[in-house]
């Protein structure tokens, strides 16, 4: 079970750092990321395609601004896991409801990721280099 508290500080390495990485290998955070993602969605709607394109660079932009990727990785990641419904003409998107093997503690639906990243990255801006000499 991913309780609220690991949810968000896992989101915040893996997610809002200022140095470019990959997508994690770890299956755990993975699925933080993808859970990050359906919690940008409406789930009560289906998307078109360039909706869905649309909706993971807001996403990739927001919540996940260290992750280098592209939205068609993240898409067939989600649609791979059942997390995303893919109508077969591939035109439109809906959030699935698979079974899942890692339970997310009921809080963690409340949350706003994008607040949750914004947050900490006005906490703590980038390094700058050391100060020029005067």
């Amino acid at each position: 079970m991913i309780a609220v508290e690991e949810f968000a500080e896992r989101l915040i390495r893996l997610a809002a750092g200022f140095q470019p990485r990959p997508l994690p290998r770890r299956r755990r955070d993975r699925q933080i990321l993808m859970k990050s993602f359906l919690l940008t969605l409406d789930s009560d709607r289906g998307y078109t395609e360039p909706e869905m394109n649309a909706a993971i660079q807001r996403w990739n932009d927001e919540v996940a601004p260290a992750i280098e990727t592209d939205h068609v990785t993240i898409r067939r990641l989600l649609v791979d896991h059942g997390l995303l419904e893919r109508r077969r003409d591939g035109r439109a998107y809906r959030v699935g409801f698979p079974a899942s093997p890692l339970a997310f503690d009921l809080e963690v639906d409340g949350l706003d990721p994008r607040s949750i990243v914004a947050a900490w990255r006005e906490a703590h801006p980038p390094r700058r280099g050391p100060p020029a000499p005067a």
